[in-house]
């Protein structure tokens, strides 16, 4: 996991001409293997792949660690849920300490993917 990683919900409605590599991750997500130029790649289709401006931001207390990072990214995911955004771009992953205490932090921000040029309503953005 590293910042500039895309993660979509299992079951979106992506363009054929879309050649992409996932691979499951957590509950209902999945990672794009090759990410590089989806965003590109969408656009060429003729579909939107939107990025919201507000970040979603967790933390989970220890050590850089595979177990740690996952801990924030399972919050980070829950608190995605709730937006009813298709997909999520990893911002940041960073180490810290507070007081002596470490603690990993993520940060990323809602993306979603439609063919539509304009946002829908949360709504009607539910996959089936």
């Amino acid at each position: 996991m590293k910042a500039g990683t895309i993660i979509m919900k299992v079951g979106t409605i992506i363009p054929q001409s879309l050649r992409v590599e996932t691979e499951l991750y957590s509950h209902g997500w999945e990672i794009f293997k090759n990410a590089d130029d989806v965003d590109r790649d969408i656009r060429r289709a003729e579909w939107s792949f939107f990025f919201l401006a507000a970040s979603i931001q967790a933390t989970a207390l220890g050590y850089w660690g595979e177990r740690t990072v996952r801990r924030a990214m399972e919050r980070v995911l829950a608190k995605a849920e709730r937006s009813k955004f298709n997909c999520l771009e990893i911002t940041e992953i960073s180490a810290k300490q507070f007081l002596g205490f470490p603690y990993v932090h993520v940060s990323a921000h809602s993306r979603h993917i439609q063919k539509s040029p304009f946002l829908q309503e949360p709504a009607e953005r539910v996959e089936p």
